[in-house]
């Protein structure tokens, strides 16, 4: 299995939660190798800010955003998701240049250029053996799926 940071990019908030439904339940039965370790719903408003739909205290599946997923959520949101994404991404102890830096520059522009205001992302750090699952779970909620191998 290999461990990738997945970001899945939807222009409806619902479809967005439809598909971690999904994600979960690929987990959740075993039936795929699908091990998520981290994740978070985040949603860009209209005037291009960055926010948690899920509570702080409870990510998407009940587990913390690691740092690689808080860098990237501080570069989806600009300046104002910079706070966020050190926050949620703050105990691991890396320095904010250590991680950003290990994020692939391709990736994070895809991502960045591709997430517009009133877009929904999940963001999930995942160890996962084929990406067709995950693949089919967005593309069936009309959504776009970047990857990028963690660290």
């Amino acid at each position: 299995m290999t461990n990738r940071i997945i970001v899945a990019t939807f222009s409806d908030t619902n479809k967005a939660y439809d598909a971690a439904s999904a994600l979960k339940n690929l987990k959740d039965t075993g039936m795929v190798d699908f091990k998520p370790k981290a994740g978070v719903m985040i949603r860009k408003d209209d005037r291009g800010n960055v926010s948690l739909l899920e509570e702080e205290r409870r990510a998407l599946w009940g587990m913390p955003v690691g740092a690689l997923s808080g860098a990237l959520i501080g570069l989806i949101g600009g300046a104002p998701g910079v706070a966020l994404g050190a926050a949620l991404g703050a105990t691991t102890g890396l320095t904010g240049d250590a991680i950003t830096a290990a994020l692939d520059s391709d990736f994070t522009d895809s991502v960045t250029k591709n997430m517009r205001p009133g877009m929904t992302a999940i963001i999930v750090e995942a160890d996962e053996k084929s990406t067709r699952p995950v693949d089919d779970i967005v593309t069936a909620g009309g959504g776009h799926v970047y990857r990028q191998l963690a660290v």
